[in-house]
């Protein structure tokens, strides 16, 4: 059993984290993804039935999406940036 990506968020057409996407936006989702890794860091070994291990995958997969969705923001950003012709001060 995976403990940090279970199948019952898969069981849906559409992933929980996906739906959550859609209704309350990227940078809330990214929020909850950075409050999700503080609480299993905070908690490491203090759970009974999950180790420190257990904590620190899920941590670890929180803060990988959290990275994850910036960049793809940031890409979404630049990409917009190209499509009208705008150069930012890092392209000078």
């Amino acid at each position: 059993m995976d403990k940090t990506n279970p199948t019952h968020y898969k069981q849906f057409s559409v992933e929980v984290c996906d739906m959550m996407i859609r209704i309350w936006g990227r940078e809330h989702y990214i929020a909850h993804c950075e409050m999700c890794a503080f609480k299993y860091r905070m908690r490491m070994g203090s759970k009974q039935g999950e180790s420190v291990e257990d904590d620190l995958s899920k941590a670890r997969w929180y803060e990988a999406k959290a990275r994850e969705l910036r960049e793809q923001q940031k890409q979404s950003t630049r990409d917009k940036l190209d499509e009208w012709n705008i150069t930012t001060g890092k392209d000078k």
